[in-house]
């Protein structure tokens, strides 16, 4: 497969490996690295990628990256290709990728091309997960923060803490609305944050159903509490844990606010109506992930 990578300049800042020479130590005939260090950049690379019959777009970078990209490739004939080299890597670590750069490649050059679901809201289209409450505010937050990783997202959590207050959500379902006081709303297309932090653990890319999952109020205490289950992968079995499943919903909350796509922070209105793209985006994943 003839291979476009994109790599994100300011992605791995502090990584201690040139991604680009191991790109190039497993490159193919026709391959090619295209550096990219403005997301506006990526529509007129993969319009490129598109006219020249690249059979793949790798977005080299993190989560952020590959939102970006996957948005620019939906309805495209070119495939999606992910080299995680991000903090978080949520999508890859969903589609079985390794997090080992070229252990990576290896393992997508020997899978197979598939097509998943997208999803949008309010017209913006993402890829793993969105969310209202407190998961918006830690968005909003790391995303202005210098350091990525693990640990700083425990930080800005906890600081974030200090400042949130839960809100008031109608999440309305075909003709039944549901009111809760939520912590968080989420609405997930694939399964985790990432780090392993599955918010939405039985979810599917290729369902044509979009996994909603409420956590209730909660204290700080309390929080902390549902972590382990979060890592786990049991958060839908807590007691105060609400899931269900839809193609369409619509959110509504007492007034405009943050919000996250797939970690990016967004700002949208009191109304956020998220629904479910079918087959609307070709990914390629590594052998044994065709059942996602």
């Amino acid at each position: 497969m003839k291979s476009l990578f994109v790599v994100n300049e300011r992605s791995g800042a502090r990584r201690n490996f040139d991604v680009a020479g191991v790109i190039r130590a497993t490159a193919s005939a026709g391959d090619e690295i295209v550096p990219c260090g403005q997301k506006e950049d990526l529509a007129a690379i993969i319009d490129r990628a598109e006219r020249d019959a690249f059979d793949v777009v790798y977005a080299v970078g993190g989560d952020g990256t590959v939102h970006e990209t996957a948005r620019h490739l939906i309805g495209r004939a070119p495939a999606l290709g992910i080299l995680p080299i991000g903090s978080g890597n949520g999508f890859a670590r969903h589609i079985g990728l390794p997090l080992d750069a070229a252990e990576s490649i290896r393992a997508s050059r020997g899978g197979s091309i598939i097509t998943i679901d997208t999803a949008e809201a309010n017209g913006h289209s993402f890829l793993s997960v969105m969310g209202v409450g407190f998961d918006a505010l830690v968005a909003e937050r790391f995303a202005s923060s210098n350091v990525r990783g693990l640990k700083t997202y425990v930080v800005e959590g906890a600081t974030a803490f200090l400042r949130f207050r839960a809100e008031e959500y109608e999440i309305a379902i075909g003709g039944a609305t549901l009111r809760k006081r939520a912590f968080v709303v989420a609405v997930a297309n694939a399964g985790q944050y990432g780090n392993n932090a599955r918010i939405a653990p039985l979810a599917s890319l290729r369902d044509g159903l979009l996994d909603i999952v409420i956590v209730d109020d909660t204290s700080p205490a309390r929080a902390m509490l549902l972590l382990p289950a979060l890592f786990r992968g049991t958060l839908h079995r807590e007691r105060s844990v609400t899931t269900m499943q839809a193609a369409e919903l619509t959110i509504r909350r007492p007034a405009s606010g943050p919000a996250h796509l797939d970690g990016e922070p967004y700002a949208f209105g009191a109304e956020i109506h998220v629904r479910v793209v079918p087959k609307s985006l070709r990914v390629l994943v590594p052998a044994g992930a065709e059942r996602l």
